[in-house]
């Protein structure tokens, strides 16, 4: 032992030196890490974000038009969301003239189908103004009705006339709606749209 103790006697480490020598590596190379002493600007390149842009948009593209079904496939499906679209719309708007069970009464109550003559004479007078302007005719036709009946707001009124000069009888059926004339169909023609 005594062998061992000569040879390290002179070799002795101070650690306290050692640390501060260590500790001073540590903190410049730090210090020069985080400190920039350069002023200058770096322009980005210009031709990079370009291509990115481009890139973001051509995955936008990509999205809305899909390679994988053709034109008239889409068109298909889209017809058939339309369909179905207005289906519903037309659903919970009635749009299709259907009366709906509850609106119908559970018992209909009695109303008169015949008119009293203020009302007769009214109706007639409609329907042969209208009939004699909307025929031409090279004098004046003779209109008869020859009934009328009436449903709440409706009154419905059937008859004929004839052409001057002519025995002919031409049959009509009219409708009236609150004092206005809504169809007129004479040998299956409507003169009134």
């Amino acid at each position: 032992m005594s062998d061992n103790s000569k040879k390290n006697s002179g070799k002795t480490i101070n650690f306290a030196e050692r640390k501060k020598t260590i500790n001073n590596r540590q903190s410049q190379a730090s210090s020069h890490k985080n400190v920039v002493n350069d002023n200058r600007v770096i322009q980005y390149d210009i031709n990079k974000m370009r291509e990115q842009i481009n890139q973001q948009t051509k995955k936008k593209m990509r999205f809305f038009s899909s390679d994988k079904s053709p034109l008239w496939v889409k068109l298909i499906y889209a017809g058939i969301i339309l369909v179905f679209t207005v289906l519903v719309l037309a659903k919970f708007t009635n749009n299709f003239g259907i009366v709906k069970k509850s609106n119908i009464p559970s018992r209909f109550e009695y109303q008169s189908k015949n008119l009293d003559t203020e009302d007769t004479v009214k109706y007639e007078s409609i329907i042969e103004t209208r009939l004699k302007n909307l025929i031409s005719s090279d004098g004046d036709i003779e209109v008869v009705t020859s009934s009328l009946h009436k449903n709440d707001k409706y009154v419905f009124a059937d008859g004929y006339f004839t052409y001057p000069n002519d025995s002919d009888k031409i049959f009509f059926d009219a409708t009236i709606v609150s004092d206005k004339l809504t169809s007129l169909i004479i040998n299956g023609y409507n003169l009134i749209k």
